[in-house]
C-alpha cells in the first residue's frame, strides 16, 4: 500500500502532465499567436482551467487575416476542461 505522500506525489505528477500537454496544445486551437496563462487544476469538479491571452503579434495578425481593419485584444478567454479516468490499466 502506498504512502499518502506517494499518493500525492503521483498526483501532483499527473496534474503537471496536463498542465504540459496544455500548453502545448491549446495555441493550435488558433489561427493567431495566443499565450497560455494561468492553468489551475479544481478538485471539486476535477477540472483544469485554461487561461488563454492573445500574444503581442496577434493584433497584427488578426489585422491581416481580416483585410487591415483595426483590432483591439483586450480580452482573455478561460476554458475549463474536464478530467476523466482513463480505463487503461495502470503499470
Amino acid at each position: 500500500m502506498s504512502s499518502l505522500n506517494e499518493e500525492m506525489a503521483d498526483v501532483r505528477s499527473d496534474i503537471d502532465d496536463v498542465r504540459t500537454q496544455l500548453r502545448e496544445d491549446v495555441p493550435e486551437f488558433f489561427e493567431f499567436d495566443v499565450t497560455v496563462g494561468n492553468i489551475s487544476y479544481n478538485a471539486n469538479s476535477n477540472s483544469v482551467s485554461v487561461t488563454i491571452e492573445p500574444s503581442a503579434r496577434a493584433r497584427d495578425q488578426l489585422s491581416e487575416q481580416l483585410g487591415g481593419v483595426d483590432v483591439r485584444t483586450d480580452g482573455k478567454l478561460e476554458f475549463e476542461f474536464r478530467l476523466t479516468e482513463s480505463s487503461s490499466p495502470k503499470e
